[in-house]
């Protein structure tokens, strides 16, 4: 079943049990980064699963741990809220010429398996996570999809997080949570950015020209090369007052969420950019 919050798939953890052998700042391999190192039910190997829909994008040697990077086919949300794509680091699968980089996984898809390939004293996953799309070689300030702390000279993934802060453990048997703020679905709060949205069916028809739309909410990306003009309409769901304006969200038709501002105040009423019904 897919996990979902509104319109974006929440992040899963990747095993079915949590038993968590190193985690961030681990003082074996992982001085310095966020990484987490996940051991099975027992000593066998156990499958890992997609945390969101994910799209195979590069796959590495034995000597390299057979790393497996991927990324978010869409946006998603994060345990903490934000919505943005993800991006992950798979290592230690013993074999991984059973899919190709191109390959596409649903939600909780079993695709791989915990092993010991590379650099591993016993089965386990080593998994980093990060916020946003794969960039290779990040101004030169690692190698391909890596990056590295210069301190500790521990490779991880670019930009790499904590994963408490991205997955969700719905589903989830936790052996060893490793000290760690884990939440379920029901627990995540969103709107962590102060903005209030109030629930609203409705159509606003423009007044005015060159009405930007922002990916998401007001503090969202500006899509290029794409605005509304007086006479132009969208039907929106929610609506909100920041930042000197007030905005509504709407579905756009590619399926993602558009957000515009309707009035030059946050005030109900004042410099009004639309007409609504």
């Amino acid at each position: 079943m897919t996990l979902k919050n509104g319109n974006y798939e929440l992040l899963r953890f990747p095993m079915k049990m949590m038993n968590i052998t190193q985690g961030n700042n681990g003082q074996f391999s992982h001085q310095g980064v966020n990484a987490l190192d996940i051991a099975g039910k027992d000593a066998g190997i156990s499958p890992t699963f997609a945390p969101c829909k994910m799209v195979i994008k590069r796959k590495e040697g034995y000597g390299q741990g057979n790393a497996v990077f991927a990324e978010s086919v869409d946006k998603v949300m994060f345990a903490d809220g934000t919505v943005d794509y993800a991006k992950f680091m798979f290592l230690h699968d013993n074999y991984t010429g059973d899919f190709a980089v191109g390959r596409v996984f649903q939600q909780w898809e079993e695709f791989g398996d915990e092993g010991t390939a590379g650099y591993a004293t016993g089965n386990h996953c080593h998994f980093e996570v990060a916020k946003g799309k794969l960039v290779w070689d990040k101004a030169g300030a690692g190698y391909g999809y890596y990056g590295r702390n210069n301190s500790t000279g521990v490779w991880h993934l670019q930009d790499s997080i904590s994963a408490d802060k991205a997955c969700v453990v719905d589903g989830v048997t936790i052996k060893n949570g490793n000290g760690m703020a884990w939440k379920k679905s029901s627990e995540v709060k969103t709107g962590s950015s102060g903005i209030k949205w109030t629930a609203e069916n409705g159509t606003a028809t423009f007044t005015r020209n060159n009405i930007r739309i922002h990916e998401d909410g007001p503090t969202g990306k500006v899509i290029s090369g794409v605005q509304y003009n007086a006479g132009q309409s969208v039907r929106y769901f929610a609506k909100c007052a920041y930042k000197g304006h007030r905005w509504v969200k709407y579905r756009r038709a590619n399926g993602g969420i558009g957000c515009v501002a309707v009035s030059g105040s946050e005030k109900h009423g004042v410099d009004p950019w639309a007409t609504f019904k």
